[in-house]
């Protein structure tokens, strides 16, 4: 195409006419996911408890014990908290053009990523989501080397369609 005698233009977008991702109604994750997060989390608990022993073994002041010991069951009832709160503040949605994911109760993060974008989609289980019947579902883009979206805690069935119907909306992006 000659683009020589063409006007260039540039328009300003009304932003108060663009869509709001807020007003979309967010699917939550399984409530297996609280079950694997307490779980990583009381292992890493039973770690840290142990290095507490090996403290005591040593025979440190009992004052210094009984410091690190209140700390860190500080930091285990607010790990707790922390992962009930992220359980709650999980949630995907499936739009016509875009997927989106948000995260995060003190900070709060949520990324749209629209079909035209993405490379592909993979579903990822560990050791914990295979015990506790869950899967993550991996989104691809171009120009990054990891997943651009991570959504864990899916029943394995909703992972598998959710990974279908971005097949087909990238397919249908395609032609």
């Amino acid at each position: 195409m000659d683009t020589i005698g063409k006007e260039f233009s540039n328009k300003q977008v009304d932003l108060t006419s663009l869509p709001r991702y807020e007003s979309v109604d967010f699917s939550s994750v399984s409530p297996k996911y609280l079950i694997k997060l307490h779980i990583q989390t009381g292992i890493f608990m039973l770690v840290l408890l142990i290095g507490l022993g090996v403290f005591w073994f040593f025979q440190l002041n009992l004052l210094q014990v009984a410091i690190i010991f209140t700390i860190l069951i500080l930091a285990f009832v607010l790990r707790f908290w922390n992962n009930y709160k992220l359980l709650q503040s999980l949630g995907f949605a499936l739009r016509e053009k875009d997927i989106i994911y948000k995260r995060g109760f003190i900070f709060n993060k949520a990324t749209v990523i629209p079909f035209n974008r993405v490379q592909h989609a993979s579903i990822s289980r560990g050791v914990w989501d295979k015990v506790l019947g869950i899967s993550s579902l991996n989104i691809f883009t171009a120009g990054g080397s990891g997943s651009d979206i991570t959504i864990p805690g899916l029943e394995p069935e909703k992972a598998v369609r959710l990974k279908e119907a971005i097949a087909v909306k990238i397919t249908q992006d395609e032609s």
